[in-house]
């Protein structure tokens, strides 16, 4: 479904973000879906959902799928905002979807910077193919625990079991992308992370773009004006497409 909230930062905190860009979060608990249409074409599926915002303003988000009988399936997504929540709402923490993957599904590799977490202002990585654990994405070390694990400019990222079956998202042409154990709101659930509630799925996070961190200070600095994300008409894509346990997902993403 669609996500523009992210869990608090020290950073974040320090400014009061849930009181300045709360809308924001209750646009993420409260959407409903009000139209859905199916159309069987020569060798696809084609299927779209409107999504209503009522808690931000009369924004309307669509996401179409094309669905192919090898699995594959073509995801893009639209916001558009009215007139009146442009110039009325916010910027927005982030901007894209949100789901949740089966128990087992709980190793990750992707091509992009890494191995660390990157972010808009935080992308001083080198970009190649990395692998880990999803618990291996979550950073405890900060004075809270908070947003976490992100990889700006993400090429593919794949979600596979211990045999190497799974999920492979390929951005059209990137993604801002994080797996974890952990859903948004669990982010911010404890002050420390052994109070954290660990799930037993993996919650993937395929976005647009997030907001950046900032840290000119953290009593009251926002991330800089060209890493803030404006109320305004937004178009994403990225593919989804099933691995077998003996396919190559780097291979895969090429093709």
């Amino acid at each position: 479904k669609p996500s523009f909230w992210r869990a608090l930062t020290d950073n974040d905190r320090g400014r009061h973000a849930e009181k300045s860009q709360g809308v924001w979060r209750q646009a993420n608990a409260e959407i409903e879906p009000r139209t859905f249409t199916v159309l069987q074409k020569a060798d696809h599926i084609e299927a779209s959902v409107d999504w209503f915002l009522p808690n931000a303003g009369h924004a309307v988000w669509t996401t179409a799928y094309k669905i192919y009988g090898n699995g594959e399936v073509m995801v893009s997504a639209d916001y558009l905002p009215s007139d009146v929540d442009q110039v009325n709402l916010p910027v927005m923490p982030r901007l894209g979807m949100q789901m949740t993957l089966p128990a087992g599904l709980d190793r990750v590799t992707w091509l992009g910077p890494g191995a660390q977490e990157t972010y808009s202002d935080r992308k001083d990585a080198r970009v190649g193919i990395y692998s880990g654990t999803v618990d291996d994405q979550f950073y405890a070390g900060y004075v809270k625990p908070g947003e976490t694990g992100n990889k700006l400019d993400t090429r593919w990222i794949a979600l596979t079991n211990e045999k190497g079956a799974g999920l492979l998202a390929i951005g059209q042409p990137l993604l801002s992308a994080s797996a974890l154990p952990y859903g948004t709101e669990d982010l911010n659930a404890g002050k420390h992370p052994f109070q954290l509630p660990h799930r037993d799925y993996t919650v993937l996070n395929l976005d647009l773009v997030q907001q950046g961190v900032g840290g000119d200070n953290s009593w009251g600095a926002w991330p800089h004006q060209e890493y803030l994300i404006p109320c305004k008409a937004y178009h994403y894509e990225f593919r989804l497409r099933p691995i077998a346990a003996d396919e190559n997902p780097e291979k895969l993403a090429r093709e």
